[in-house]
Formats: C-alpha cells, sequence, structure tokens
C-alpha cells in the first residue's frame, strides 16, 4: 500500500524513509514552544471542569464519567485518565495537551502533504504543479506547531475538545480520503467511526462530512458515476447522522442546558461575520490576542462593519471559486477554514454562547496554514538562486511566531494578568470584570475581588453569577452585612432565583430567624428537588441529621456568623433522634 494513498502514483523508496524527519521535527518544536506552557495553573472554568468534578475522581466509573457530561464524554474520560495518573496537579493535564497538539501537527503535515500529491494527479492543475509537496506540508505543519493563536487550545485545559476533537477528525479525514481512492471497507467503517467518536468530543466535528465531499470535488478527479458512489456510500450517511444529530443537540441546547437565553437573531449573523474576520487578522497578525473578545453589536445591515463584513465575504466566496480553478489545494484550505468555525457561528446565531473565542479556530486554522503553506511552495519553486534568502525568511518568521506563543504562555502563567488583560481591551464590558473577579478570588484575594463583582453587576444586573460570588466573598472577609444585601439584591432582581432563597434561609438561619428560614429552603426545593443543600438545612432545622454531621453543620455556621446559634447550635442541644 502506497504511503500516498493512491494506487496510480508511488513515491520513490528514498522519499519515502524521509517522510517521517519533517513531521516529527515539527511536532519536537511543538514541546518546545509549549514547555513553559506545563507549569501553569488552572484558569478559569479549569476550577469547574477539574478542581469541582467529582466524577473524575474514579475513572473506572464510566458511567458518572459519562452522565456528567453526557453531550461530550470523552472530553471528561481523558480528565478522569490525566487524574488518574496525574492527580489533580495541572501539569499532567497540561502535558495532554501538548502531547495531543503535537499529534495533531503530524496529522497534519500529513493532510497538506497528501493533497500536495493529489493535486499533482489532477488535469488542468498545471499552475504551480513542480511545487515540492515536502515543503508544503512541512511549512504548514511547522506554522500549526507555532502559531501563537493555538496557544488557547493547547495551554486552557479547558479548551482539551479542541485539540482532543481536532485529533480525532483528522484521523476521520485520513481514513475517508484512502477509502475514497479505493482503500476498501475498513477505511469506510475507521473514517465512520472515529468520526462518531470526534463527535462525542466535540460537535463541530459534524463539518467532516462537507469537508470529505469539497476535498472528492475540489482534489479528486473521477467520473460523475464514481461522485455518485462516493457520496452514497459516505458522504450521504455522514450527513444524515449529522442532521438529526445536530437537531438533537440544538434542541438540547435551546431547552434544556440554556433555556433562559436568547432565541435566534438575524442581526447576530453580522457579528458572527464580524468575529470571522477578527479572527483572520489575528491569524496574519498575531496581536490583542485574549482569553475574551468584545465585538460591537451590529444591528444594521447598512452598518460599516456589516457592510465591510459582507463584502468581504463575497469576496472570500470568489477567491475560493476561482483558486479552485488553478489551485485547488489553496481553495481548499479557505474553505476548510470557514467550514470548521461555521457551527460555532451558527450557535451564536440561535443565541447561544459567544461570538468568538480563540480556540474555536483551533482546527479551522489548519486550512489556512495549508493555503500558506502552499504559497510558500509556490514562492520556494520561483526562488531559484535566491531560495536561501526565502529560507532565511521564512526560519526568520517562525522563529518570531514561536517567540510570541512563549510569551503567550507567559501570560497564561498567572491567571489575574490573564483577566487584567481582557478587562483593558474591553473596559465597559461585564464580562471581563468577573473574569477579573474570579481570577482574584481563587488565587485567595478575595478582598480585592468585591470591587470587580460589583462593577459587572453596574455593567449587566439581570445575570446572576455574580451576585452569588460577591456575596461569597463578602462573607469571606467577614462584611456579612454586605453579603446579606447582595443576596437580597439578588432576589430583588429576580425572585425566583434558587441561589437568592438559598442564602436568604442561610442569613435567616444565622439571624436566629427559623421559621423563615425553614420557608426560603422548602422554596429552593419546591424550584429545585435535587438542591442538596437545600435539604440538608432543612433536616438541620428538623433536628433529623446525625449527632456528628449536626455538629459540623453547627460549626460551619458559627465560623461564618461568628456567633452561637442558640436555637439549633446551645451545647447541651442536641438533634433529635
Amino acid at each position: 500500500m502506497s504511503i500516498i494513498g493512491s494506487t496510480k502514483t508511488h513515491p520513490a523508496p528514498n522519499r519515502v524513509s524521509l517522510l517521517p524527519v519533517p513531521a516529527a521535527l515539527a511536532a519536537l518544536l511543538t514541546v518546545v514552544v509549549y514547555w513553559n506552557a506545563l507549569d501553569n495553573p488552572f484558569v478559569y472554568d479549569d476550577f469547574r471542569l477539574i478542581v469541582e468534578n467529582t466524577s473524575i475522581l474514579n475513572g473506572w466509573n464510566l458511567q458518572t464519567v459519562i452522565v456528567r457530561d453526557f453531550t461530550r464524554p470523552i472530553v471528561n474520560l481523558s480528565y478522569a485518565i490525566d487524574t488518574s495518573l496525574w492527580g489533580r496537579r495541572p501539569v499532567g493535564y497540561h502535558v495532554t495537551n501538548v502531547l495531543l497538539h503535537a499529534v495533531n501537527v503530524v496529522l497534519v503535515f500529513w493532510v497538506a502533504l497528501l493533497a500536495s500529491e493529489d493535486r499533482k494527479r489532477q488535469a488542468g492543475q498545471q499552475i504551480g504543479a513542480g511545487a515540492s509537496s515536502m515543503v508544503v506540508a512541512s511549512v504548514t505543519a511547522l506554522l500549526f506547531a507555532v502559531h501563537p493563536m493555538m496557544t488557547q487550545a493547547v495551554g486552557y485545559i479547558s479548551a482539551r475538545s479542541e485539540v482532543a476533537y481536532a485529533a480525532l477528525f483528522l484521523l476521520a479525514f485520513l481514513s475517508g480520503r484512502r477509502w475514497m481512492l479505493g482503500g476498501g471497507k475498513r477505511w469506510w467503517i475507521l473514517c465512520v467511526g472515529l468520526w462518531i467518536i470526534a463527535m462525542l468530543t466535540k460537535e463541530s466535528a459534524a463539518m467532516l462530512s462537507f469537508v470529505l465531499l469539497a476535498y472528492d470535488w475540489f482534489l479528486l478527479d473521477a467520473p460523475w458515476s464514481e461522485r455518485r458512489r462516493r457520496f452514497l456510500k459516505l458522504g450521504l450517511p455522514l450527513l444524515a447522522i449529522t442532521s438529526v444529530g445536530g437537531a438533537g443537540r440544538l434542541g438540547l441546547l435551546m431547552w434544556v442546558e440554556y433555556p433562559d437565553q436568547a432565541g435566534p437573531d438575524w442581526r447576530f449573523a453580522l457579528v458572527a461575520l464580524d468575529a470571522f474576520w477578527r479572527y483572520v487578522g489575528i491569524l496574519f497578525v498575531p496581536r490583542d490576542q485574549s482569553i475574551f473578545h468584545a465585538l460591537p453589536f451590529i444591528d444594521s445591515l447598512l452598518a460599516p462593519r456589516a457592510i465591510a463584513g459582507i463584502g468581504g465575504l463575497i469576496a472570500f466566496v470568489a477567491l475560493i471559486s476561482g483558486l479552485r480553478r488553478w489551485h485547488s489545494v489553496m481553495a481548499l484550505g479557505l474553505l476548510w477554514f470557514a467550514l470548521l468555525l461555521l457551527p460555532s457561528s451558527v450557535l451564536f446565531v440561535l443565541g447561544r454562547g459567544e461570538p468568538m473565542v480563540e480556540h474555536r479556530a483551533y482546527l479551522g486554522s489548519a486550512g489556512l496554514f495549508l493555503t500558506w503553506g502552499t504559497a510558500f511552495g509556490l514562492l520556494w519553486v520561483r526562488a531559484g538562486r535566491r531560495r536561501v534568502l526565502v529560507a532565511v525568511a521564512g526560519v526568520v518568521f517562525l522563529i518570531q511566531l514561536g517567540f510570541q506563543t512563549v510569551i503567550r504562555n507567559m501570560v497564561w502563567q498567572d491567571p489575574v494578568m490573564l483577566s487584567m488583560e481582557a478587562e483593558n481591551l474591553a473596559p465597559d464590558h461585564w464580562m471581563p470584570r468577573i473574569l477579573v473577579a474570579e481570577a482574584l478570588r481563587q488565587n485567595g484575594r478575595c478582598a480585592e475581588a468585591v470591587p470587580e463583582y460589583r462593577a459587572a453587576i453596574a455593567r449587566r444586573p439581570q445575570y446572576e453569577f455574580p451576585y452569588t460570588r460577591l456575596s461569597t466573598c463578602l462573607i469571606e472577609t467577614h462584611r456579612l452585612a454586605e453579603a446579606e444585601q447582595a443576596v437580597r439584591q439578588l432576589h430583588t432582581m429576580n425572585p425566583k432565583s434558587p441561589d437568592a432563597a438559598m442564602g436568604l434561609g442561610l442569613f435567616a438561619m444565622m439571624d436566629g430567624r427559623v421559621d423563615e428560614s425553614r420557608q426560603y429552603f422548602q422554596l429552593v426545593l419546591a424550584q429545585d428537588p435535587g438542591r442538596a443543600r437545600a435539604q440538608l438545612m432543612v433536616d438541620f432545622i428538623d433536628g433529623t441529621l446525625p449527632a456528628t454531621e449536626h455538629r459540623r453543620l453547627c460549626d460551619e455556621l458559627q465560623n461564618v456568623s461568628g456567633r452561637l446559634l442558640t436555637s439549633h447550635c446551645h451545647p447541651d442541644t442536641e438533634p433529635h433522634r
């Protein structure tokens, strides 16, 4: 079987033996530039997904691991494996992310190599036909390895879904390509199997069917009957599963996971288009990177940003169409980039998620880098005696990208600095304020976090999260009156909030207002019967807790309030039997 995966052309033996060398060097460079990220601490969502995630403590209990995140069970399973190997030290999770990125670098190399080779067998694709596939693949892989835009996907543990699904997606793609070139049934099974696992890692893997169709139409010359056979046997089943699975996933998002969020709005499409061009801008000129990007709301088709974005999109589509005729690999790379960004854009238009998050561009950027690598390959052919200068310029460019990646990893070493960076870039937005406040709280600096939570509430008073975190920090700094005021403010804003009722019940309990406390806890249970803490407090008031648990809860409440709860925690008082 040819390493290129075609029955028509076989590379020379000495070339075959050299193929893994540049891929291995690119993977090694990946480890070098991300070495300083291995000791980075947990950041923001890492606490929710790792530190507070009890399901990963016992990786052998697969049911618990899967139920914890049933839409992306493979990611939670990977966290459980890391925990069993490393404990809850961040270094273990970072090692896995970096290794996955190194694997993806090698896979991107093979995708670029095979695409370049497939183009050479196409009729009518004579422009740049002499470009070295090895050069194209090497440059593509090196760009993917060291570009600073990849740092959020690789260095942020909570972005594990990106690097994990990318590996499965690329393997499924390579298997699907091999089947389309006559590889046999086992490659079809491998493609579909890997693809399903990829979708259980991140839903964006559903775009594989469109990427394979584009690859077939752009790079694989074949009679109409053969294309039809490929589509009916592989493309159509993948599209059918994508349609059914996508509809089900959207239903879960809109009616189960986030039922209270805003619904679809056509104007969000203008913002998503603006985000697309922001991704392109950062990939071309890596600057103003952030854990959070605030994009202006665009509410009119006549707004300058809307006109520029739509005009740019039309030009982008025209460019792909034109490139397909004279350089199909470059056209495929641009289309790959757009297709892999499409799912998150659709979700945002439906009112779910943020318009722009850097790690979403991870796998899509491989397509853009393929276009760049191909352009470099064309330049390399035309350079002639000036190849030394071209090589030096390329090396200098990669070094500065790698240096920026190392610097970016250093920013992630300090969660407070990382969050303040976002705040400096978007000083009037509420979200960076919460990021700063959470980073301060998680680093034991609650007194400094309080004004940040207040600033977030002032900017978006209808969002519940900062109220609860503010009251937590005020309690930790022994400012109980202010903490109760924050909870009452939340209750006024949303009388149905179970968090507000829970907080008011605890404050009533510490104030000796037992009947009022019971009413609040019962209100919580009426809204959320599974709220274990509320049931615990009702049992505490009723005196039905075991003596040890009763005393522990007494100590906890008295430590918070700073006084003896005489109604239920008098030294001579025992719980009822």
